[in-house]
């Protein structure tokens, strides 16, 4: 989809897809595999597209967790002169993590890492306990979910990343929204075959 902005100086592209429920036993596999994939500063995504490439101040993915279904994004806004290149960029990101680039053993152990060290700074504020606390009501989780999270993180194997990469990733079914300036973008991203 491609939505009109015109003489906009950005385009801000959004990638995703519809995925598994909260209580999917590949949660918080997923979570990890979100985390390495953009949910960090170095992540695939920002290195790719903000630190190689120079196209974004930022890029990231999140997952929007829901007890019927997710929903997988992705994006961040880019030049508009580099709107083809960093749609391309992110379709080949998605391609790549369940594919010719699976995760590898540094990504993998920085991510859990990562994971796990911020955890405890998720209950320093009364907003933050407030959220853990409508969460487990929420999803129905036990009392003392948070309490055995830590080691379930921990319980995550490399092995589990990239089985959830290749079930879940699902590079072939993503919907791809761009807000910019239809006249500069629109060929560009005719010339990636995107159906617009």
């Amino acid at each position: 989809y491609l939505l009109n902005k015109p003489a906009a100086a950005q385009s801000v592209i959004r990638a995703g897809y519809i995925g598994v429920a909260r209580d999917h036993p590949d949660y918080l596999t997923l979570g990890l595999l979100n985390y390495l994939f953009g949910g960090q500063f170095t992540a695939r995504l920002n290195l790719n597209l903000r630190q190689n490439k120079g196209y974004s101040y930022g890029y990231s993915s999140w997952i929007e967790w829901h007890r019927r279904s997710s929903l997988m994004l992705a994006g961040g806004g880019v030049q508009t002169s580099v709107t083809r290149e960093a749609v391309q960029e992110t379709l080949k990101e998605f391609r790549d993590i369940g594919g010719e680039r699976p995760v590898d053993e540094g990504e993998f152990e920085s991510a859990k890492d990562g994971l796990l060290r911020q955890f405890p700074s998720s209950f320093e504020t009364s907003w933050q306990v407030l959220d853990r606390m409508a969460q487990i009501v929420f999803n129905e989780l036990p009392g003392d979910y948070y309490r055995s999270l830590p080691t379930d993180i921990e319980a995550v194997s490399m092995a589990d990343v990239h089985r959830a990469a290749l079930e879940h990733v699902v590079s072939d079914r993503l919907t791809v929204l761009v807000v910019g300036d239809s006249y500069e973008v629109k060929t560009g991203l005719k010339e990636l075959g995107l159906t617009l």
